[in-house]
């Protein structure tokens, strides 16, 4: 097969799918440790097309299932979509709207096929596109959270809480959405900052010639107050409680009540209260037993029958009469401007009705108690562990959750109704006993559909295709999911609902870990927006790029809860390091093709000859096993990128920039420079294939066709112990190979031109310099390499200094290409200061000094040593300069 000198990743990507697909790659395999590892997906909505955020859960998740996959865990990601109700319900509508029709002139029946045969069109649209980012899914589990065992699961489920008093039909105050007909969930209202104005209106209290003067943005609902509320601790308000004021325009009298929701440096200091309009004062009239449903305002925003002379009116028009009849009666004492927030509906681009409605909730607050005791012991934790408090602000104060919404398209309600009478008859999957008793023609299903986030709560132990009777060998192997990995959005809209129906159907958590990443913005910190210009589309970066460098775009610099800043420099540069890797692999094989033993063989191979091994080789070796071990540390401990930093710097910095090019000085010399040449590459592609798997199956085809698909290889394994000492020596030649390399760019010498180097250094600095004599002359271009006790004359050589290694280059040939002696040491004097400032704060910081192993603080304190020696060096030759 060969190996193309460049990398064609629309090419590969789609040949590479193919291959794991017929192959069964993604198929849970008997465990190899006896552990088994599970990720719930969060299933994307059937309507969308992939976009950035489903790009970072795949990306992370991917990364968990083929870590923990080549580990040899039993794993399993069952991949599906979301019906997505309202959003799937607005798209078929605004369809059909465009053709001149409405799924009310339709009927039900007629608009269900028309969702079907529209979902039936699209859905493979995002499963296509899910392939496309690399996700390692098993496809043959696919489901859809309207599948029919889903289904079955979401019925049951719900009488099941119907029949323990645990689910309820009653009245509250809900987000209601014109545009739609539908009630909506918080996830769906969208609030922007709107100026308004704040009306101060006077109340007259009863039975005196006193004025309360009340503040709010909303003086069309005056004609449905039911109180006005004061602080119980406000000294001047406090002698009011207890009495009534009289309502302006309709002269209704109402108390004056004290309750601790007032906000006492809002307005006047006392609010009016209408339970039928505002949240806050639904609550606070449930606390005082006032009436909750007189509304004045129908869910359309309308006025209604109660609002007498403003009836028919819609509320803005009604606001507008109802202020200035106020200023007519003198009971408008002011406006002032005011900024609010409003909420408008996420899908249907519609100001937000809050109601009182008929709806059918969730005891949400009972189911709360087991998952507290989960929580309180343990048995799941959140990463990272700052929004712990954000979850018990909520999992401790869970509100009645309202799960109906008024949609045609999901799982309807399984109520049943009299026709004449609305008495609801049962709640039943077989309403066949209720058609006995009181015959069909008289009986009606409730119209309403479930929230889609009731369904999706099941989602975790659904596709393991549990059931009340008889759990599956599917759910019995992999329940509870050892992580769920999700954006910290949603931390109350999914990942509670699904530890409340966890809890209380299983038994125990849905999962063990809950990983929460952050939001994307862009480079300078701005959330992706339309209106910012600043979005960017996977889809299209795949096409110009690779999905292996969107994968890494949102990977690297991804850390858990903290927002993840992406740009098209991020993709360009993820680029260029593929291509890296690419050419990498090309050398290599170009060096090592005949050699087709396996990655265990090769590693047999060096362990038996280890003798044989030259200093370099010893030297990468020692760092491979570093790197594999300190790589597995972070993706076991959730760091994802970090664990792929260190193999993308050990890539770049350490093996391409050193090692190959060692090699290729060495070669004649060396009996095992390709066998470990090509071990190291395969353990590098072995830890990359979690981050990068198109790119690294492709190589790893190439350079070791006989270790089969890397897709379903055993993760990294460096029989070979380290070498510290061999490691801190050869870092030395690292940074003396650095610093002349930037020497010679900044003097601008050839590539081709050779310099003279003098070294001044300990005998056992020197030794290293004379053994590895090669490898520095052929990587630095040196003429002449000497040794000397004294110093040089300043005015012929360059100086450097390298940890206690002090280096003059010949220079007078060099000093009119490029900056003066002076001026590099003064930049050299500042990048030293700057260092050692660095390793100050760090030393300084108690938090680093109190946490961090004695071993690493001693480490720094030796850094800012030698840095303190290094400056002072640096400063006595650039004194005798000027």
């Amino acid at each position: 097969m060969e190996f193309s000198k460049h990398y064609r990743p629309s090419e590969t990507e789609a040949e590479i799918i193919k291959r794991w697909e017929e192959t069964d790659a993604f198929s849970p395999q008997p465990s190899r440790t006896g552990k088994t590892f599970y990720i719930p997906i969060p299933p994307p909505n059937v309507t969308g097309n992939l976009h950035m955020g489903h790009a970072v859960f795949l990306t992370l998740q991917d990364i968990m299932i083929r870590y923990h996959r080549m580990r040899g865990d039993e794993t399993i990601w069952v991949p599906g979509t979301d019906h997505a109700a309202i959003a799937a319900q607005a798209v078929v509508e605004r369809k059909l709207e465009a053709e001149g029709k409405s799924r009310r002139e339709m009927g039900r029946e007629q608009f269900m096929r028309e969702m079907w045969w529209w979902m039936d069109t699209y859905r493979a649209n995002i499963t296509e596109q899910i392939k496309k980012m690399g996700a390692s899914v098993d496809w043959s589990r696919e489901r859809f959270t309207l599948d029919e065992w889903l289904s079955k699961i979401v019925e049951e489920t719900f009488i099941s809480l119907y029949n323990d008093g645990l689910i309820y039909r009653g009245d509250y105050m809900v987000n209601y959405s014109p545009a739609l007909e539908s009630v909506v969930s918080d996830i769906e209202v969208e609030y922007q900052e709107e100026e308004g104005k704040l009306y101060y209106i006077t109340y007259f209290v009863s039975g005196s010639d006193r004025e309360l003067t009340v503040a709010t943005t909303r003086p069309e609902t005056l004609l449905g107050d039911q109180a006005v509320a004061v602080h119980p601790q406000d000294r001047e308000m406090k002698k009011l409680i207890g009495k009534s004021v009289i309502v302006p325009i309709v002269n209704r009298e109402i108390p004056i009540i004290a309750d601790e929701m007032v906000d006492r440096e809002f307005g006047t200091g006392a609010v009016k209260i209408t339970p039928a309009h505002d949240p806050a004062d639904f609550e606070a009239a449930r606390r005082h037993g006032l009436p909750t449903d007189y509304a004045v305002i129908d869910k359309n925003g309308v006025m209604n029958d109660n609002a007498g002379l403003f009836v028919g009116q819609d509320a803005l028009t009604a606001r507008e009469n109802i202020v200035e009849l106020l200023r007519a009666k003198w009971n408008l004492e002011k406006i002032e401007p005011h900024t609010q927030r409003v909420g408008y509906c996420s899908r249907g681009k519609c100001r937000i009705e809050t109601i009182v409605s008929t709806q059918w909730f969730v005891r949400a607050g009972e189911l709360a108690k087991r998952v507290i005791e989960g929580y309180e012991t343990k048995e799941f934790v959140i990463i990272p562990d700052r929004f712990n408090k954000t979850f018990e602000d909520w999992i401790y104060n869970l509100r009645d959750w309202c799960i109906s919404r008024q949609l045609w398209w999901g799982h309807r309600i399984p109520a049943y109704y009299h026709v004449e009478t609305g008495e609801l008859l049962g709640v039943t999957t077989d309403p066949s006993e209720l058609y006995a008793q009181y015959w069909q023609e008289n009986i009606r299903q409730d119209d309403d559909t479930l929230d889609t986030w009731y369904s999706s709560a099941m989602w975790p132990f659904g596709v393991l295709d549990w059931d009340f009777e008889n759990p599956s060998e599917l759910y019995q192997k992999f329940y509870p999911a050892q992580v769920l990995e999700t954006g910290y959005d949603i931390l109350f809209f999914w990942v509670i609902r699904m530890l409340l129906m966890g809890y209380h159907f299983t038994g125990q958590t849905p999962f063990e870990t809950v990983y929460l990443h952050g939001m994307l913005t862009d480079e300078r910190g701005r959330k992706m927006s339309k209106s910012w210009g600043n979005v960017l589309d996977p889809l299209e970066i795949i096409e110009a790029h690779s999905a292996d460098s969107v994968r890494l775009t949102v990977s690297i610099g991804s850390t858990p809860g903290n927002n993840i800043p992406v740009s098209m420099q991020t993709v360009e540069a993820n680029t260029l390091f593929l291509n890296k890797l690419w050419n990498i692999a090309r050398f290599v094989h170009s060096m090592t093709e005949d050699d087709t033993r396996t990655y265990a063989e090769l590693a047999t191979e060096i362990q038996n000859r280890g003798s044989e091994l030259l200093e370099h080789e010893r030297w990468i070796l020692s760092r491979v096993r570093y790197m594999t071990d300190s790589v597995t540390r972070h993706l076991d401990a959730f760091e994802f990128s970090e664990g792929g930093d260190t193999v993308m710097h050990f890539v770049r910095d350490e093996y391409a920039d050193f090692f190959v090019e060692e090699c290729k000085i060495v070669r004649e010399h060396s009996v095992l420079g390709g066998v470990v040449l090509r071990f190291v590459l395969l353990t590098v592609l072995r830890l990359l294939h979690p981050f990068i798997p198109f790119i690294s199956e492709k190589i790893h085809s190439h350079v070791s066709p006989g270790d089969g698909l890397l897709a379903t290889a055993l993760w990294a394994s460096v029989p070979f112990e380290r070498d510290e000492s061999l490691e801190a020596r050869f870092q030395t030649l690292e940074r003396f190979i650095r610093s002349v390399r930037n020497y010679r760019a900044e003097m601008r010498v050839k590539p081709t031109e050779t310099i003279g180097v003098i070294v001044r250094a300990n005998k056992q600095t020197r030794e290293l310099v004379e053994t590895n004599r090669d490898i520095l002359s052929g990587m630095m271009r040196f003429g002449t390499l000497d040794f000397t006790e004294t110093s040089p004359d300043e005015n012929e050589y360059a100086y450097l200094v390298v940890d206690d290694m002090e280096i003059f280059i010949y220079a007078a040939e060099h000093r009119s290409q490029g900056i003066a002696e002076a001026e590099r040491l003064s930049a050299l004097i500042e990048d030293k200061q700057s260092y050692i400032k660095t390793l100050d704060e760090k030393l300084l910081n108690p938090n680093f000094t109190k946490n961090a192993p004695e071993s690493v603080v001693r480490a720094e304190m030796e850094k800012k040593r030698q840095a303190e020696e290094q400056l002072q060096k640096l400063r006595e030759k650039y004194e005798k300069l000027v």
